[in-house]
């Protein structure tokens, strides 16, 4: 008998991965995969990074897990290895989630291959190799492969070599660097901007340490760290109150628990109870800069920091008329959301059969994908196929599996992640928008078409963009000031 759990008691998770791309970046930003030019500072490198290092995980002061790195070399190359191991409540359920990275470079730290992985209710293992000016990845998630490339704008070496070229460049406050990096979670390359903010000396290891403290900037996401004049990480810190602090292994390895859910602790509460199927909704934003939101367009209007929601009327036709739109980008096949696969498009053929009216089509997928995959709280990175395969899931993966099928059957459609209502609070969530003369939002979630006017778009877009979501988190406040 199909199980179904809908939002209006059990919230999605999706913020979860996002938080977690967070932790690994902290240690994947010293020694995971980055783009950055070695000049003759090899000298400059600290031999304690040789060694292995231990760091406890904590979650708002709770201790929930360890990181661990390990540097071997052998034949004028090197091993890099890294794992991040916690274990957090989210809604009510303990979960154990890990990231391993291998990389090998070469005797100048360029990077040469990786593999990672994320352990978490659905294996993720990615294997990327460097050719050339080309990065070529396979991401296997439970089972189901794809194979991406990434054109590189520098020969790509390990950011080990970070704290190095801070060193050289004197380590004062006020010193900057730019360093593109490689996000092996996304296989995405943005630059990340590096800033000495002041000298902060801070106890560690249970003692008082001189340290530098440095604001490290990566697609918008802010994190701390405090380390030694020879370069030595002492502390760092990540949105939402996530922090990595340095102890010994058996420090480090002493199990926690938090007493603190995930999921709760980053709703956003509000002053008013809105109705199961809200038509029309009115809110004051305020806490984080609007600017880089997708706030307004479509059914979302925004005027200053006022935005105004008016749920869709599917009463007339709709077809794709704007010539100027384009489509391209909405059809396409990605790393997740695998359009072109043949098990997604033998099945987007059948659900839609001979029906031609696009919107008609798209509520045959809707209704398709609500009730065949169950709703089970998921931690993974989503990939359509595996969604497929498995028949569950919470929000991310019903948003990505209609996505996919959608483009499939040759509708523009497109991921949209924000905020929706659940008994007096906000919740993050995802949902899918199709584009028929306009964006309409529906939720495969909640069995929603069109979604209602309690669905706030934030941004939109693959993972990859999503990310951006952890600039507001924990920052965003909101108050309801009219709704029908």
């Amino acid at each position: 008998m199909q199980r179904y759990i809908s939002l209006r008691k059990t919230p999605c998770i999706l913020i979860a991965i996002f938080w977690f791309v967070t932790m690994a970046m902290l240690i994947m930003r010293h020694f995971g995969p980055a783009a950055i030019k070695l000049t003759l500072y090899e000298s400059a490198i600290p031999k304690f990074l040789f060694e292995e290092s231990w760091m406890g995980a904590y979650l708002k002061g709770e201790k929930i897990g360890y990181a661990h790195k390990k540097v071997t070399g052998h034949n004028n190359r090197y091993t890099i290895s890294e794992t991040l191991k916690v274990r957090i409540k989210m809604m009510g359920v303990e979960k154990t989630i890990e990231t391993i990275l291998d990389a090998e470079t070469d005797e100048r730290f360029r990077l040469l291959s990786f593999i990672f992985k994320l352990q978490g209710d659905v294996p993720l293992e990615i294997k990327g190799r460097v050719e050339g000016n080309t990065l070529i990845a396979s991401v296997n998630a439970g089972g189901m492969t794809s194979v991406q490339t990434l054109p590189l704008k520098e020969t790509p070496s390990l950011s080990l070599a970070m704290i190095p070229n801070i060193l050289s460049e004197g380590l004062g406050p006020g010193g900057k660097l730019s360093i593109p990096v490689i996000d092996p979670m996304t296989l995405s390359q943005e630059d990340m901007k590096i800033e000495v903010i002041e000298k902060d000396p801070i106890i560690s290891m249970g003692k008082k340490q001189n340290a530098y403290k440095i604001k490290g900037s990566f697609k918008g996401i802010e994190t701390y760290l405090w380390i030694t004049e020879k370069g030595e990480v002492l502390r760092e810190e990540s949105p939402m109150g996530f922090v990595l602090v340095k102890e010994t292994k058996g420090q480090a390895m002493q199990p926690g628990k938090s007493s603190l859910d995930l999921i709760t602790q980053i709703a956003i509460p509000v002053n008013a109870a809105l109705p199961s199927e809200a038509v029309y909704l009115k809110v004051k934003l305020s806490g984080v800069d609007l600017k880089g939101l997708e706030l307004d367009g479509g059914r979302q209007a925004l005027k200053g920091d006022i935005l105004e929601i008016k749920k869709e009327a599917l009463n007339s036709k709709f077809e794709i008329r704007n010539s100027k739109f384009k489509t391209d980008e909405y059809l396409r096949d990605t790393t997740f959301i695998q359009s072109k696969d043949p098990a997604i498009v033998s099945l987007a053929k059948d659900i839609v059969g001979g029906e031609k009216d696009m919107l008609k089509m798209a509520g045959l997928i809707h209704e398709w994908v609500y009730k065949n995959i169950e709703k089970v709280p998921t931690i993974s990175m989503p990939m359509a196929t595996e969604v497929l395969r498995a028949r569950q899931g919470d929000c991310n993966e019903l948003t990505i599996l209609f996505t996919a099928l959608a483009r499939a059957a040759g509708i523009p459609a497109r991921i949209a992640v924000g905020l929706t209502y659940r008994d007096g609070f906000f919740y993050y969530h995802a949902w899918p928008e199709v584009y028929l003369s306009e964006w309409i939002a529906i939720d495969p979630t909640l069995g929603q078409f069109p979604a209602d006017a309690s669905h706030i778009r934030l941004l939109t877009g693959d993972i990859d963009k999503q990310l951006n979501l952890l600039t507001v988190i924990g920052r965003l406040n909101m108050e309801v000031l009219a709704y029908r």
